[in-house]
């Protein structure tokens, strides 16, 4: 049956569920989000925005190198308007520095590997290299890596662009409209139940994020997941310094100066998740870790202020890539949720994949390595990657 005749309703509005509406839409189907807050109220509007290729697992580069090629002509996909609002930087590159030996034959070892595989562009950068790319960083640097290609965007301008391109696109967005209850509606298809009336379709898509192991649990789905408040924080404006985003191997650093001149600084630091309140807290004594990453690499940085800190609930599966995919039990339910704090750049290249799914009845040989029934196995790896 060619499933984009069918209504397809989604629940959660964050970059992906807004990203697989948009390309559904284009393609002809109609499309319902359901949206339990605001459009891109947790992870997705409050990220680092990071563009990244750069120490990606093996098993998302086909699909982070088709969404770095929609990034790149990200007007075609929401407009001029959006793209600008989203303010992508492209060519900014990310640089992962090594500052012990244990990281730096890490390094060594992740380039060869990379280049045997042909996956991306990833470059060993000497000690030389990193100090003249980063001026200020610490002498105790002893190499990195880098994807002179990779970049950032601004999460927020991100979101509104692809929420609002969606919405032109035709698709309804119900916010502030929680999911009580999902069934099997009279002659098929779903039946959902929320605070704002009752919702049918002929495919369900759970793009609930953090939440995304609630939601496939109402259809009697188990899927892993753990939710994690991943926090970042934002200094006073200094003068420019360094353009690519700067991530570590084995510590917790992760930062970029944005175009005004202030730090945004992560790192995989966690905060204090609220999920049944739909929040999270930052916690100071853990912000002041990050911090000390930051001024441990860049060392004249040890002045600067902290203007103010933030979290953003994200789910982090097993073996540290997303699931996407059919449900285990339910083949019209699709699963795309656990992004591990690194979904933001794929978010382009799993709309299409998706929509190009449900529009061919098979699922893209993209999304094949992210299947919900890889938890059915007995064993899960993880890769080392950075947020």
């Amino acid at each position: 049956m060619p499933l984009l005749r069918e209504t397809v309703l989604i629940v959660g509005a964050g970059l992906h569920g807004c990203a697989i509406a948009l390309f559904l839409a284009r393609a002809g189907a109609k499309v319902v989000v359901i949206e339990k807050n605001t459009a891109g109220r947790h992870a997705s509007g409050v990220n680092a925005g990071g563009l990244r290729t750069l120490m990606r697992d093996v098993r998302e580069y086909p699909l982070s190198q088709r969404a770095m090629a929609l990034w790149g002509s990200l007007e075609d996909v929401v407009g001029s308007d959006g793209a600008r609002a989203a303010e992508v930087r492209l060519g900014a590159g990310q640089v992962a520095v090594a500052f012990d030996e244990a990281e730096i034959a890490w390094a060594e070892a992740r380039s060869k590997d990379v280049r045997k595989r042909g996956l991306g562009d990833e470059e060993l950068l000497s000690a030389d290299d990193v100090r003249r790319l980063l001026p200020g960083i610490s002498a105790t640097v002893l190499g990195g890596l880098i994807v002179r290609g990779d970049g950032h965007a601004n999460p927020a301008g991100a979101m509104g662009a692809f929420r609002d391109a969606a919405k032109r696109a035709g698709v309804t967005i119900v916010e502030n409209s929680r999911v009580l209850g999902l069934d099997r509606a009279r002659g098929g298809g779903w039946k959902a139940e929320t605070t704002s009336g009752v919702f049918e379709g002929g495919i369900l898509i759970n793009c609930a994020g953090a939440w995304g192991r609630n939601v496939a649990a109402l259809v009697d789905e188990d899927l892993p997941l753990a939710v994690a408040a991943l926090s970042m924080m934002v200094t006073i404006r200094v003068q420019p310094f360094v353009t690519p985003v700067v991530v570590g191997i084995d510590r917790t650093l992760s930062f970029k100066q944005s175009a005004a001149g202030s730090l945004v600084i992560g790192g995989g630091i966690f905060g204090n998740a609220c999920t049944d309140r739909d929040t999270s807290f930052t916690i100071m004594d853990r912000m002041a870790q990050s911090a000390a990453a930051t001024v441990a690499a860049f060392p004249a940085l040890e002045e600067i202020p902290i203007l103010r800190t933030w979290t953003g609930l994200e789910g982090l599966t097993p073996d540290g890539v997303p699931i996407i995919g059919p449900g285990v039990r339910h083949p019209d339910l699709w699963h795309v949720f656990g992004f591990c704090g690194h979904g933001f750049q794929l978010a382009p290249a799993v709309g299409e994949a998706v929509m190009r799914s449900l529009a061919e009845g098979q699922t893209s040989n993209l999304l094949a390595p992210f299947s919900p029934q890889r938890f059915t196995a007995s064993s899960v790896r993880r890769s080392k990657g950075a947020a």
